[in-house]
């Protein structure tokens, strides 16, 4: 006779993919106008549970969010509350053991000590949100695109990370669609063809986890802090910034666009729960509204 005894499955792994100021604005566009240009974007969607009206905490500012994508709580609770905090401007609602609130990698630490995360990232004031006393591994390199395009970035930091095995978190942050939106305007020209290079390295991620046979066990999740307008700014109540997209694949998620409402902090807690982590009674985030499969 078959057996009816369960067997717990083995804990997925996150690659989690954050990409500052990416609008939702901008990518619709860009899926009806130039669709060829992000193929592996729209396949992507296409294959996963995504939102592109996931809103973003105010100020809609980059450490502030990327506070919350991490805390899973908004800007009253974790205190940061500029563009560039490197830490709580009043009391915040608890704090973790490493003198901060806890994020995502904290809970990691505590829960699964045997557990690894790797960070990397070309902005450091990432560093000042993901508690790095947590973080196994992490890295601020200083990406300039003058010498090295954000694809070569892609070859050269993360896909050796893939390629050698995935840790159970792997945070790989890209600046270049951000840049090209402070430099020459939401919208603009040049903002799409960082939107085609970030396409590009999406590619390439995906295809290291198919070659490396590890696809199957990974989810990948793919978001941003803070959309911009065509004046080159964000920080605004506008939609325009507000609104960013969000894309979960793999196991456990099914295809189809995301009904309920998406907060900043709920990434933090779909991701905890993808990693197999309790979260925090303090946390605001949710995680039960996702496509399943």
């Amino acid at each position: 006779m078959a057996s009816c005894k369960q067997v717990k499955p083995s804990p997925r792994k996150v690659l989690f993919v954050g990409v500052d100021g990416l609008a939702s604005w901008c990518l619709e566009k860009a899926i009806d106008s130039i669709p060829d240009r992000i193929p592996n974007i729209i396949k992507l969607m296409e294959e996963s549970s995504w939102t592109l009206e996931k809103r973003a905490v105010a100020p809609t500012s980059s450490a502030i969010n990327w506070a919350s994508t991490f805390m899973g709580v908004p800007t009253e609770m974790h205190g940061y509350n500029r563009w560039n905090s490197r830490e709580s401007a009043f009391k915040p609602y608890a704090v973790g053991p490493n003198g901060m609130p806890s994020t995502v990698f904290t809970l990691l630490k505590e829960q699964r000590p045997e557990a690894e995360s790797v960070c990397i990232y070309d902005w450091n004031g990432i560093g000042y949100v993901i508690d790095t006393a947590a973080v196994s591994s992490h890295q601020c390199l200083k990406w300039d695109p003058d010498s090295l395009s954000s694809v070569d970035y892609t070859k050269q930091y993360c896909l050796p990370v893939i390629e050698q095995g995935m840790p159970d978190i792997f945070m790989f942050y890209l600046v270049d669609v951000d840049e090209a939106g402070h430099h020459f305007g939401w919208g603009s020209e040049e903002y799409y063809d960082a939107l085609a290079r970030l396409d590009e390295a999406l590619g390439l991620m995906l295809e290291a986890l198919d070659k490396s046979g590890q696809r199957e066990n990974t989810v990948l999740i793919v978001t941003s802090d803070h959309g911009g307008k065509k004046d080159k700014k964000h920080g605004t109540y506008n939609v325009e910034d507000f609104l960013t997209p969000f894309v979960v694949n793999g196991p456990g998620f099914g295809a189809g666009q995301i009904t309920s409402t998406v907060m900043q902090y709920d990434v933090a807690a779909i991701t905890a729960k993808v990693l197999g982590l309790t979260v925090p009674d303090e946390w605001r985030g949710r995680s039960d509204f996702v496509c399943k499969q």
